[in-house]
């Protein structure tokens, strides 16, 4: 079952993982995202588990760069096996970014490997697409059980993210828009749900509280880190 990456933090790897912010900062953040919101609320030293939307696999690049930038990293990204061993380049990532299950086969220890993923949390910040798969960018759907598993172990304030226009980019099942999506992305990144407030929580409760959370981030008030995208002048992590 384990990656390289799926071990422990080495020096190795920060910097693989700095090297390859760079890149998708570059590559995506810089032509695509036009506004960040809600960063400020964002520790460097307080690692979190990071729960999004998903529209494309784009996002965990596009999210990567921008935590890059913020300090906000390594990062550890529950995905799975079948689709980012789909390419050379989608497997070279993951063995860096990626804690890789196999979704859709029956497996009894499935439980015990989302909570090997959450212990990582002590070394790792967390990204999760609690949704299980990607949607429409639009509308947030039912968050499946294997959060809150990961979530009782990992015991880190949860951050609500939102993926605006994402599907202006990139979708499930439609090809890559390299100009219509420019400077048309904006990501919500909502006030972080601490541990106290979650872990007494039944897991359908929780659940349910998770997507309204993710979805309401967007319209949440909260600051906007930056106008544009250029101006952004946080330190390397």
């Amino acid at each position: 079952m384990k990656e390289a990456v799926q071990g422990r933090r080495t020096r190795s790897l920060v910097l693989i993982q700095a090297l390859l912010g760079i890149g998708a900062y570059s590559t995506l953040a810089l032509p695509y995202l036009r506004r960040t919101h809600g960063l400020e609320q964002l520790q460097p030293g307080q690692r979190y588990l990071f729960v999004a939307n998903h529209v494309s696999l784009l996002d965990t690049i596009l999210l990567g760069g921008v935590c890059w930038r913020h300090g906000l990293y390594p990062l550890l990204t529950l995905g799975d096996r079948n689709i980012w061993h789909a390419s050379p380049i989608r497997r070279l990532l993951s063995n860096r970014i990626g804690f890789l299950l196999e979704r859709g086969k029956l497996n009894p220890n499935r439980i015990r490997e989302l909570q090997d993923f959450g212990r990582l949390g002590s070394e790792f910040h967390l990204i999760v697409f609690p949704e299980g798969t990607r949607g429409d960018g639009v509308n947030v759907a039912e968050c499946q059980p294997g959060i809150y598993f990961i979530a009782q172990e990992a015991r880190l304030p949860i951050v609500p993210v939102f993926f605006e226009n994402m599907q202006l980019v990139s979708t499930k099942c439609g090809r890559f828009h390299p100009v219509g999506g420019l400077r048309k992305v904006e990501l919500h990144f909502g006030n972080p749900i601490t541990p106290e407030k979650y872990l007494a929580m039944p897991k359908e409760e929780f659940l349910d509280f998770l997507r309204l959370r993710i979805g309401a981030t967007r319209q949440q008030p909260v600051a906007v880190i930056s106008t544009e995208i250029s101006k952004h002048a946080a330190p390397l992590g």
